[in-house]
């Protein structure tokens, strides 16, 4: 049974018909559901108007379906107003949650670390460590994660003076001298990752493992976020040369 009411964040909507719009929502109770907002379109209503990113909503939905309606949306706490690289890292937030979530599956953790993580970035905090930590824990959470205190291979702890590479669905093996490519992590780094220990080094591991295992279950199609993130930058150096 659909509870009452929903606490949650809208992740994505797009037109639909003529009047409506089909949306995507990341709530406490249900996890990521999908609903029907009827005759919202080209009028100037509430119910419009809290229709953004990054406000925190409580709505009820009604329908047996997958695609269930909208019936009543109101705002539960003032919107995160982010600006720059905080709005577009919360966009990527939003974007690979819409992607990878099943529906109606709960994450109350998640969703959680997802109301601290878009207040962390209202605050203007360094973006890298952030988002890295985002990325561990919703791997966790879908059963993607990785230790990367043991090496699966030698069965045996990883050693901060040892080379290792990450192997998908395996966990991390150490390599030789031999082993060429950006699959290439030294020990110090997996270990000060695994503790979320941050420094240059272990945040640009952070960034390739996650990258590696993000795009296993995102697939081929980009993401619009970090396409909107280089464009822009480009626009910026651009403009400062």
């Amino acid at each position: 049974m659909v509870p009452q009411q929903l606490n949650g964040f809208l992740l994505h909507r797009r037109e639909y018909r003529e009047t409506s719009y089909l949306t995507d929502f990341f709530t406490a109770e249900l996890g990521k559901i999908s609903a029907v907002v009827k005759g919202v379109r080209g009028n100037k209503g509430d119910k419009k108007s809290l229709l953004q990113s990054f406000q925190p909503l409580l709505i009820s939905i009604s329908g047996k379906h997958e695609l269930r309606n909208l019936n009543q949306l109101e705002s539960s706490a003032s919107m995160f107003r982010l600006a720059g690289h905080h709005l577009f890292s919360a966009m990527y937030i939003n974007e690979i949650l819409n992607r990878l979530l099943p529906k109606e599956v709960p994450h109350p953790e998640l969703y959680c670390l997802y109301q601290e993580t878009l207040a962390l970035l209202n605050t203007g905090c360094k973006i890298e460590p952030c988002l890295r930590e985002f990325e561990i824990s919703l791997l966790n959470e879908l059963g993607y994660g990785f230790d990367l205190n043991y090496d699966y291979e030698n069965e045996q702890a990883v050693e901060p003076d040892g080379e290792y590479c990450l192997v998908l669905e395996q966990g991390v093996k150490r390599v030789g001298a031999e082993f060429k490519g950006n699959n290439r992590f030294s020990g110090d780094a997996l270990l000060q990752m695994s503790q979320l220990i941050w420094n240059p080094a272990s945040l640009h591991c952070a960034k390739s493992i996650n990258r590696l295992a993000l795009s296993q279950l995102l697939g081929p199609k980009p993401l619009k976020s970090r396409e909107l993130f280089q464009q822009t930058w480009k626009i910026k150096q651009k403009n400062t040369v």
